[in-house]
């Protein structure tokens, strides 16, 4: 009898999946950033920021899917989905105060 874990080959193809929605997910942010690039009067800044911004998401979400793919069991996965959500709302607080600045600072440029 086989005592390997059944979900194991799941587990693999999910990880192999991952990987090639990663290098997808890269080819397709490559293309669009060339493409907002290309836009007569382009914010190379903005855009910039804009696909720094993309990156760290993809990469949070992947680290948590393969975080999530590697759990042993139902209290694990949990855990790891609530530490998750708790990054998210961090990262989204910081995102808000980022942009709360950026909109305050060119509100002064422009008022004076």
């Amino acid at each position: 009898m086989d005592s390997k874990d059944p979900f194991d080959a799941v587990r693999s193809m999910m990880a192999d999946n991952l990987e090639k929605i990663g290098g997808a997910t890269k080819s397709y942010l490559d293309l669009l950033q060339k493409g907002m690039l290309s836009v007569p009067n382009a914010n190379e800044d903005q855009i910039s920021a804009f696909r720094a911004y993309i990156d760290r998401q993809v990469a949070a979400n992947q680290a948590f899917v393969s975080k999530l793919i590697a759990a042993k069991d139902l209290p694990e996965a949990m855990k790891i989905q609530v530490e998750y959500f708790q990054s998210q709302m961090r990262a989204a607080v910081n995102d808000t105060t980022q942009l709360t600045d950026r909109i305050a600072t060119a509100s002064q440029r422009s008022a004076g």
